[in-house]
């Protein structure tokens, strides 16, 4: 099982630079956080708001974006906030970013990404742990 995090979602909802890569990772055996709903609705209304995605598209994407991330197991934020908000503290990245890395340790597992700037600062043990895509 990996863990998906809401960029691998948004890459393949918008279809970006990334999609291809992305939307093999969505195939396999997954886990994810349940801000994954909305980080990557976030990314599908700023691309509406850029013109990128016509209007009439919104609820087209946003059904299939329901579908995928059930398409995993989600896990709830509460459950992984307190073991979260420590990493996030202790390696300044922010608190979403580490509920889905947070997640991948509880799990065992790799994250999959397409975070650049959340990878780069990672230390190298934590780095072993995470799918960079693009």
């Amino acid at each position: 099982m990996l863990v998906i995090d809401s960029s691998v979602f948004a890459s393949v909802i918008v279809k970006d630079e990334f999609y291809e890569e992305c939307k093999e990772y969505l195939l396999e055996d997954k886990a994810t956080v349940d801000i994954a709903f909305a980080e990557a609705g976030n990314v599908l209304w700023k691309h509406v708001r850029m013109g990128r995605i016509a209007k009439e598209e919104v609820e087209k994407r946003v059904n299939l974006l329901k579908a995928l991330i059930r398409s995993s197991k989600v896990y709830g934020s509460d459950e992984l906030l307190l073991n979260s908000m420590r990493l996030a503290v202790n390696l300044g990245i922010t608190l979403y970013d580490a509920l889905f890395l947070s997640l991948a340790i509880q799990l065992d597992t790799r994250l999959v990404t397409t975070d650049r700037k959340l990878y780069e600062r990672l230390p190298h043990d934590l780095k072993r742990r995470v799918v960079l895509l693009g």
